[in-house]
């Protein structure tokens, strides 16, 4: 199935209202802390559901909460009568399970088949007779899969290896098989159903739909708070690495606002415009009825436009990390959703230039007979570092061992020992790699953890420096990506949000920078949103209720003023920001990346890295100051077209988050 515009879209422009799922639930660790209702996070005093305790419910098992009377009312009733919490029940006492280490997917599995066999008579199950492990042979003969109000299963593939195993490296079907067959059985007993007499079939096929169709429900930070699975107008939208929309979530209480579908369905193969599928949907001429509108809860979807669509072309959306290459992208997407992609970008001859980025080597280290066997080398040391930082809880190991990576691809513990200072000649990986773009991420948590462990010994002037590092790193990620985005705009949420977390750390590090008693600068944080810069757009150009993206020259402008902005400031405290790291000492500036167009610019010597700008502290935590709102501007200008909200309004609350902290 796929969906088409109905009408010309600028960019920036809403494609749907906000659509509530046909079912939502909150993974296993957000159940303590938001609403299994509208998602939202729980206050003091959480309300617990009205459930039907007559069969036995296992006292560990965890309990969904609710932050009002109407959201325990609106859910509790579903949470009881799919036997959700019986489920619950099964996961926490069965600790050798498959599913021990999450429960979402079989929870909203349970919620789904409920409410589909409360549906009206003209959007029943289809096929029916699919659930007894029959195919309908006239269906198979129209070339339609198994699907249920609407919705295709996939189950013929996932369970039944549809796709030829060869197609999937490393794939192990065996354990998948077992991991469905466990769920779906699980369910079933949940159900109160005699798995050994009525067996499992259908929840086996909800389950397949769930982890075909379901979505990670984020907060605009991008932290995942649950899965969703939403009606056709959202579930028919394909996939392409080159989207030209994207899509955001509201949680809490339903927003009444009524505003147009303005996506279709595409028409059938035979032309028609209005003929039924037997799922109660019009093809073609819009959908007849929503499946959806009998709830009235739950997280809402908004797809949005990133690109200008033209009436009548096709709306697509990305199922993967656009930040990902060619072969990572479509090895998850077989995985996951058992296809092979074939859009644009995958089939552009030659290759996409944000996809030679993502995997380019440094000109003096060409792509050698090793290559794949250097790649897993890089993999295995880069995976091996990641975990000393998230299981061993060593972040100084971890930053460590990501520096030298980053120079060498590679590291021995030799390699880790303390010795003189020496900058790199050259890096092992390209800035733009993809395990180079991880590495940056990595860094910036890892040394703000460390920063944070340092104060708590009292430990400040330390600390300072560490924080320091920490902002380069969300600095120079901001810059790369923003680089790719500018060829390829559909990563524009990734950008936009790596420049407010840039600009939010340099704010910090402003804040804990004023602290110096030595020379004080006299500057109120609230007077922050009003700070004017003459050289790219003031604060009253981002006017208050919307800059207008559709208006793609004003739009661009905006960018290229600000960009200019941002790499100029950034050039006058650069040396300062990057002072306690040789890797960073070999980046000439994080954001203007001119310097790496040719091999006799990017050479660093340790006289050139170690030429500190003449600048005196109070205009260093200036600088610092006007570089932070910069970002802050630019993150939000780039929110402002894949989230909605005006700029102003994005700028305003990523300072009332900083001003609270």
């Amino acid at each position: 199935m796929e969906m088409r515009a109905i009408q010309e879209i600028g960019i920036g422009e809403d494609l749907t209202p906000p659509l509530r799922p046909l079912a939502a639930v909150l993974h296993d660790s957000a159940l303590s802390s938001h609403c299994s209702a509208c998602f939202s996070i729980l206050p003091r005093q959480p309300l617990s559901p009205f459930v039907d305790n007559s069969r036995y419910v296992s006292t560990d098992a965890p309990t969904p909460l609710y932050c009002s009377l109407s959201c325990s009312a609106a859910d509790s009733a579903l949470h009881s009568s799919s036997a959700e919490h019986y489920l619950l029940s099964l996961v926490s006492t069965s600790p050798h399970s498959l599913w021990d280490s999450s429960s979402s997917d079989l929870r909203l599995s349970l919620r789904l088949a409920h409410v589909f066999q409360n549906l009206p008579q003209e959007c029943t199950f289809s096929p029916q007779l699919s659930f007894l492990g029959v195919k309908n042979e006239s269906l198979c003969q129209d070339g339609c899969w198994e699907r249920i109000a609407g919705l295709m299963t996939n189950r013929e593939n996932i369970v039944f290896g549809g796709i030829k195993k060869t197609q999937i490296e490393d794939y192990d079907y065996d354990e998948c098989f077992k991991r469905i067959r466990e769920g779906a059985e699980m369910m079933a007993k949940a159900r109160g159903k005699d798995v050994n007499l009525e067996g499992f079939a259908l929840e086996e096929m909800v389950l397949c739909l769930v982890m075909t169709n379901a979505v990670e429900v984020q907060e605009m930070k991008g932290s995942c708070l649950g899965i969703a699975v939403y009606d056709a107008a959202f579930s028919w939208i394909n996939h392409s690495c080159s989207p030209n929309s994207c899509y955001r979530f509201l949680v809490g209480p339903a927003n009444n606002e009524r505003l147009p579908l303005r996506i279709a369905p595409a028409a059938s193969k035979e032309g028609s415009c209005g003929g039924r599928n037997g799922d109660g949907l019009t093809m073609g001429g819009g959908l007849r009825y929503h499946v959806s509108d009998r709830n009235s809860y739950g997280p809402a979807v908004v797809v949005r436009s990133v690109k200008s669509v033209c009436k009548g072309e096709e709306v697509t959306i990305a199922y993967t990390d656009l930040l990902q290459p060619k072969e990572m992208r479509q090895a998850e997407l077989l995985f996951k959703y058992r296809f092979s992609c074939c859009c644009k970008r995958c089939g552009a001859v030659p290759t996409s230039y944000t996809d030679n980025a993502l995997q380019a080597r440094p000109t003096d280290n060409p792509v050698s007979s090793d290559d794949e066997i250097e790649m897993v080398k890089q993999n295995s040391v880069f995976e091996d570092a990641i975990t000393d930082y998230l299981s061993f809880g060593d972040p100084k190991l971890c930053c460590q061992k990501l520096e030298v990576f980053l120079c060498d691809g590679d590291y021995s513990y030799k390699s880790l020992e303390p010795k003189e200072t020496k900058l790199p000649q050259k890096v092992k990986l390209h800035l733009f790699h993809h395990l180079s773009l991880q590495a940056y991420t990595t860094l910036a948590s890892a040394y703000k953890v460390q920063a944070s462990d340092l104060l708590a010994f009292s430990c400040q002037l330390e600390a300072l420096n560490i924080d320091k590092t920490s902002s380069a790193y969300s600095l120079l990620l901001a810059g790369v990506v923003n680089h790719l985005y500018l060829s390829e705009p559909a990563i524009v949420t990734a950008a936009a949000n790596f420049w407010i977390n840039a600009g939010e750390s340099l704010l910090y590090l402003a804040r804990r920078s004023l602290k110096d008693d030595a020379e004080p600068l006299h500057l109120e944080l609230s007077s922050l949103p009003t700070l004017k810069c003459d050289d790219c757009c003031p604060v009253e150009c981002l006017e208050a209720n919307r800059v207008r993206p559709d208006h793609k020259m004003q739009l661009e402008e905006m960018k290229s003023q600000l960009c200019n902005c941002i790499a100029n400031i950034a050039s006058k405290i650069w040396s300062f920001l990057s002072s306690e790291s040789n890797f960073l000492k070999f980046i000439q500036n994080p954001v203007d990346l001119r310097w790496l167009e040719s091999r006799a610019d990017s050479d660093v010597s340790d006289t050139d890295s170690r030429l500190q700008v003449e600048i005196s502290s109070y205009q260093v935590k200036v600088n610092v100051i006007f570089l932070s709102i910069h970002c802050l501007r630019y993150g939000a200008l780039l929110l402002s077209i894949c989230y909605g909200l005006s700029v102003e309004t994005n700028y305003h609350r990523a300072l009332d988050v900083i001003m609270r902290a």
